[in-house]
């Protein structure tokens, strides 16, 4: 027995699929093209999902391919020729020839052998290209590949070079953004000495890196920058970043695909400005801070894995899409994100699974002068066979395995049934490990036991079983610690009996613990019901129970601002003042314009002062005449705050609340 293998028609396949795949990654990435340029209107996060889902796409359609091809009969059916039949030569045609050497020889007829060798040249050519172009593609690649690796080394070494920022003016507004994003972890946040452009890097935990220049940043700049990256945290643009760039390092041939790199970043960039400006700064103050960032750092280059806040050549149409007050500012909702993926892998899987195939004939074999009828020729069989054979001539009833037709095998409906299995077994599994964290919390005889417990339900604010059980250990636990931990995972919950037993805690518990926990989750669920007992928490003698309950009742949002409310602003504590300042920005309430401006005469804090400033703009017309006495005011920044409010602008500027989500984890 032995085994052959011929190399020529390998790579004669392999290059006849590559070829096929690439022209499926092109028409992907042209419907992708063509739908973001019917998307010019909607948000940058929607265009920015578009592109992300064409590059995974253009990634694994190859494979795809292999796994799954559905034959498709497009291709011309192969011709066969037939061997012509064997001829009697007459003896005369065998007539004596003369040689040159006087020998008499007999001419006999032979076979031309132009033809053969010109094909056989033709197929070692073809394939000599082929090997050429694998050996370039792979050596291209594999230094695209070691760029990406060397800018994931340098950027590790810038890192782990840079001095972490502790500081509470750092670390303060961090998490304020964080827990306003809604990220369960705060990223790191480094200064480095070796760049001056801030970027965003790092995964599964990110990293935030700053330069040096940012510790003369003010306060709004430092709030801008760190919305913008925080932003890319939270839409995992860093995930996405890396799938275009592996996507260049092995297309790197192909513009398509490095325009759409290139439409994806600047996407994400533009997506994260949106949602900076979402979260209240205002267009004009983050256009400024983005200008005065870009301008001192002109052109340096960043490690390919670092998603940098902004590139000089992008500037000119990210600034074009801060300032335009038409743009659509806010990402894709779950029925939209969930339709634009469904479509676009939809379109991909099938376009991935066509397989071209030829179309079956039906052309009689015929044998010499008699016309008999022997077979019917095959669409899969070799008009030329390497091996001499000629399957013309073939007896009828023989039987090749290349004349099989793959077929696209039949869906079986064994999948249905197993995916509505594992979700009935997922479901039960679910309700089981609400039961015995429920059980577990109720009798367990170790408190540390019940508090883990407690915080596992966090995760099931939607089932009544795990309501309930927090509720009761609410009311009825006797350890701090389990308590605490039931208020908090009540904040996840928005039915009217968490909202009941939470408000019963920040009113009769009496831990202060416990009640300030309470007092955040009644601000966390927001419900209306609960400003009265929030309100007679403004009297505490605890000042962080204070602020907590301004806050809470602000992120209430009241249709009228409570009396109690109005009157923190005298408070002798600045951070009751100012949280009592966000609260009546976000209320809204016309009526309270004249005492935020007494209270902004008789205010020290330039803080503070800045809060009632925006607290006043926001109102709008309801604080005209407000707002027209602060016209004439020698400060720059009120006057500007006040013409923009009184021109019907936004003159909130950012303010990154609420404050930070209390993490009592285990």
């Amino acid at each position: 027995m032995s085994f052959s293998f011929d190399f020529p028609s390998a790579l004669s396949a392999t290059g006849a699929f590559t070829l096929l795949a690439l022209l499926k990654v092109t028409c992907v990435l042209l419907a992708a093209l063509g739908v973001t340029a019917l998307m010019r209107r909607s948000s940058a996060g929607a265009r920015h999902l578009v592109w992300l889902v064409a590059l995974i796409a253009a990634l694994f359609l190859p494979s795809w391919s292999l796994w799954s091809p559905v034959p498709v009969r497009v291709l011309p059916a192969a011709e066969r020729v037939q061997a012509p039949a064997t001829v009697s030569v007459p003896e005369v045609a065998r007539a004596p020839v003369t040689a040159p050497d006087g020998v008499a020889q007999t001419a006999t007829p032979h076979t031309p052998v132009t033809s053969v060798t010109s094909r056989r040249s033709f197929a070692i050519g073809v394939t000599s290209v082929a090997l050429w172009s694998l050996v370039l593609w792979s050596l291209v690649a594999v230094v695209m590949f070691g760029q990406l690796a060397l800018g994931a080394w340098t950027v590790a070494r810038i890192v782990h070079r840079s001095r972490a920022l502790e500081q509470p003016d750092w670390q303060r507004p961090l998490c304020e953004i964080a827990d306003r994003l809604e990220l369960e972890d705060a990223p790191r946040l480094v200064q480095s000495d070796q760049i001056r452009m801030p970027f965003a890097t790092g995964f599964p935990r990110a990293v935030i890196v700053l330069p040096s220049e940012s510790a003369s940043w003010s306060d709004e700049r430092r709030c801008a920058v760190l919305i913008h990256e925080l932003a890319h945290v939270k839409r995992r643009d860093l995930a996405g970043h890396l799938v275009s760039r592996i996507a260049c390092a092995l297309y790197w041939f192909h513009p398509l695909v490095w325009t759409a790199a290139r439409q994806l970043r600047a996407e994400s960039e533009r997506a994260c400005d949106d949602l900076a400006l979402v979260l209240g700064t205002r267009a004009a103050d983050y256009a400024e801070h983005l200008l005065d960032i870009v301008k001192d750092v002109h052109e340096e280059r960043m490690p390919a894995v670092a998603l940098a806040m902004a590139k000089p050549s992008e500037f000119e149409g990210r600034m074009l899409a801060i300032l335009d007050p038409r743009r659509h500012r806010r990402g894709p909702g779950r029925i939209q994100a969930a339709w634009l993926v469904g479509t676009l892998t939809a379109l991909a899987l099938v376009v991935g699974a066509l397989s071209p195939v030829r179309r079956a004939t039906a052309t009689p074999f015929r044998s010499g002068s008699d016309g008999a009828l022997l077979g019917l020729q095959s669409d899969n069989a070799d008009p030329n066979p390497v091996d001499g054979s000629n399957p013309a001539v073939a007896p009828a009833d023989q039987k090749s395995d290349e004349s099989a037709e793959p077929r696209p095998r039949p869906k079986e409906t064994s999948t249905q049934a197993k995916e509505k299995d594992d979700e009935a077994t997922q479901e039960a599994n679910e309700v089981q490990r609400v039961q015995v964290l429920a059980k577990t919390l109720r009798s367990d005889p170790d408190a540390e036991v019940r508090r883990v417990a407690a915080w596992g339900l966090q995760n099931h604010g939607d089932n009544d079983v795990a309501v309930q059980a927090l509720a009761d250990a609410l009311a009825r636990e006797q350890d701090v610690d389990v308590r605490e931990m039931a208020t908090w995972a009540l904040a996840e919950s928005h039915s009217p009996a968490a909202a009941a037993a939470i408000e019963a805690a920040f009113r009769r518990d009496k831990s202060s613990k416990v009640r300030l926990t309470a007092a955040w989750a009644a601000g966390s669920i927001g419900s209306k019901t609960s400003v009265e007992g929030l309100t007679a928490l403004l009297s505490d003698p605890d000042p962080n129970l204070r602020e907590i309950a301004a806050w809470s009742i602000g992120s209430c949002e009241p249709e009228k601002a409570p009396a109690a409310l109005v009157r923190l602003l005298g408070d002798t504590n600045r951070d009751v003042r100012l949280s009592a300042a966000w609260a009546l920005h976000v209320i809204g309430d016309g009526s309270t314009a004249d005492a935020l401006e007494a209270a902004f005469n008789r205010e020290k804090d330039p803080d503070v002062q800045r809060g009632l400033i925006r607290a006043l703009g926001s109102m709008g017309d309801q604080a005209v005449a407000t707002l027209t006495r602060l016209v004439e005011s020698p400060d720059k920044e009120i006057r500007t705050v006040a013409v923009t409010a009184l021109a019907g602008g936004n003159a909130g500027g950012p303010w990154p609340w609420p404050r930070p989500e209390p993490r009592p984890y285990p």
